[in-house]
């Protein structure tokens, strides 16, 4: 058993979606510092400063293959993802954004429908609004439809809370939804091409849920009881609490470890195996590092807002990952060789133009979409979707300034390189910051991609040009995401670069 629990583990972690392998190096050449930033990337979300101690979080994902294979669920769970990256760095959520990109054949306007769907359902039911985004149609994404969305949450600067465990002792809670086998294996899909359609490795969405774990979580961060705190996202509770102790010892640099007891972890069927109950992803749930002596005011918490919560395991100074099924020891391996810093090269071939016909959004469809989603939820918005223009603007009563939310793509252009794209995308966000009086703070962007073998001369391109471009108007990148196998048998899709900058005025 311990070999094939080890075998998973490190295919899990092997695999794009969590390694980052083929592209960290080329993201390192981003400018990720500046006198506003707070955080960059290698958190949950990126932090900016604002102003009077209070600073915002912002991130964007994709959730590209789940929302072609089930799209409503693989849309809303892509919501619920993102809120959670946000309120888990203890801001709270105000404001969503959604890049959608669909094909032009019979199966696009099903897509769209449903994918819409479960992005309104899921943010108009946790009361967060959607105040932005944009649409286009091109055969490109036939049969890899993409769903981009960002969010924004505001948080004091003492409340910030970091994805991280740095001291022996402390204990780790387990929050939120019970475990199931839905999502088993979600992080090794999102690493393949789009050739299968697994429904099983796609999750259920519950927003009721969610907004119990938020209003819980905010709450927390406005106490002195908890050390950090992540989402259990992609390889589930595997990531998270390897990712907690993995930061805590780049902090801190010592020899910490972690026990996982997974006989109390909640679940929603019998008969579960470590392998399913590491690697599910089931949605809305949380993992909480919380200091020992404050165990019972955090469980205590939970239980007001109805969530089952229960101690499952604690951080040691063992630098061994330990997996414990009540006193037996099912696998213990030393960090240092559970999870290896990996990296994989592509021949940089050159992009070759794609000419296939594609047409920018109807604005009947814009206006049709925006009608589902509530942009007024939450009393901030103060320009949102229902008027022309590439921005949103929120009210901020806290600093009494308003926040300016600016975004670029390359407006569904498909006869053009990629840097000219992402040029393109930089300087419409820019030019409507400037243009509204604002000076960005930082941007978020989702680098979306075919295969690597076909695609990394052209993702090199884009660091190359979005490097360059933020170095020249000083915006650092404080956060990001990049969706690589974007790709249907021998076809990828086309470069397609989203940035989201920010700004107050």
């Amino acid at each position: 058993m311990s070999n094939e629990i080890l075998n998973a583990i490190k295919q899990a972690f092997s695999s794009e979606h969590c390694s980052y392998k083929s592209t960290k190096k080329y993201l390192a050449t981003l400018p990720t510092t500046g006198p506003s930033v707070i955080q960059g990337p290698g958190e949950n979300a990126g932090i900016v400063r604002l102003s009077n101690d209070w600073a915002l979080a912002i991130r964007i994902e994709s959730h590209n293959h789940p929302s072609f294979i089930k799209p409503y669920h693989g849309a809303a769970t892509g919501v619920g993802g993102i809120l959670r990256d946000i309120f888990t760095m203890g801001a709270r959520p105000i404001a969503l954004l959604d890049f959608l990109r669909f094909g032009t054949n019979g199966n696009a306007d099903y897509l769209r429908e449903h994918v819409v769907r479960g992005i309104a359902d899921y943010g108009n039911t946790v009361g967060v609004p959607v105040v932005g985004g944009d649409v286009y149609f091109d055969s490109t994404y036939n049969n890899n439809c993409l769903v981009n969305v960002a969010c924004l949450g505001l948080v004091k600067e003492k409340n910030i809370i970091y994805g991280r465990a740095c001291t022996p002792g402390n204990v780790l809670i387990y929050v939120g939804g019970r475990t199931g086998r839905d999502g088993v294996g979600g992080a090794q899909m999102a690493s393949k091409n789009l050739n299968q359609m697994d429904e099983s490795a796609i999750q259920d969405a519950d927003p009721f849920l969610e907004k119990l774990l938020l209003e819980a979580c905010c709450e927390l961060a406005e106490t002195d009881y908890i050390e950090g705190m992540q989402d259990m996202g992609a390889a589930g509770l595997l990531c998270s609490t390897s990712e907690v102790v993995l930061r805590g010892r780049k902090s801190v640099g010592n020899n910490l470890g972690v026990q996982v007891y997974l006989d109390r972890i909640p679940r929603k069927g019998s008969d579960m195996t470590p392998i399913e109950l590491l690697l599910s992803e089931s949605q809305e749930r949380m993992l909480i590092v919380g200091k020992k002596d404050k165990t019972e005011e955090i469980l205590n918490t939970f239980k007001y807002w109805d969530l089952e919560a229960v101690v499952i395991g604690q951080i040691t100074n063992d630098n061994r990952y330990t997996l414990l099924n009540d006193t037996d020891v099912l696998m213990s391996e030393c960090f240092d060789s559970l999870f290896p810093d990996i990296e994989q090269d592509w021949p940089l071939v050159e992009w070759e133009i794609q000419s296939s016909p594609h047409q920018i959004c109807l604005q009947a469809i814009q206006r049709e979409i925006w009608t589902q989603y509530d942009w007024t939820v939450g009393t901030r918005t103060i320009k949102g979707p229902n008027l022309l223009g590439r921005y949103a603007i929120l009210d901020i009563p806290e600093i009494d300034k308003h926040l300016v939310i600016t975004w670029g793509s390359d407006m569904g252009l498909v006869n053009c390189y990629p840097q000219i794209g992402t040029r393109l995308a930089f300087n419409l966000a820019l030019e409507q910051m400037f243009s509204l009086g604002a000076m960005p703070l930082g941007l978020t962007n989702c680098l979306n991609f075919g295969h690597p073998k076909q695609s990394m001369g052209a993702f090199v391109e884009v660091t190359k040009v979005l490097a360059e471009q933020c170095k020249m108007y000083n915006v650092p990148v404080v956060s990001g995401n990049v969706s690589l196998y974007n790709a249907h048998q021998n076809h990828s899709i086309k470069p397609t670069v989203v940035i989201v900058m920010v700004g107050i005025k």
